[in-house]
């Protein structure tokens, strides 16, 4: 994770499946946190190409900052 932070100036947001529990905690253990639902739906329209069924049962983590 350290690493890939240091590819980028931006902020570094993850998606992925709202019932993949042990990935959200992966993140969260390293920094990352869950985005409201109303700014999830935005970014995932906005970054990936994915279908609307695909929105609905993901979620986005972002950095803390």
């Amino acid at each position: 994770m350290a690493h890939l932070r240091k590819l980028t100036r931006w902020t570094v947001l993850i998606g992925t499946w709202k019932d993949a529990s042990w990935a959200i905690r992966f993140y969260e253990k390293h920094g990352f946190k869950l985005v409201p639902k109303h700014i999830k739906d935005e970014l995932l329209k906005k970054y990936w190409s994915i279908p609307g069924r695909q929105v609905e049962l993901s979620v986005v983590l972002a950095e803390k900052g």
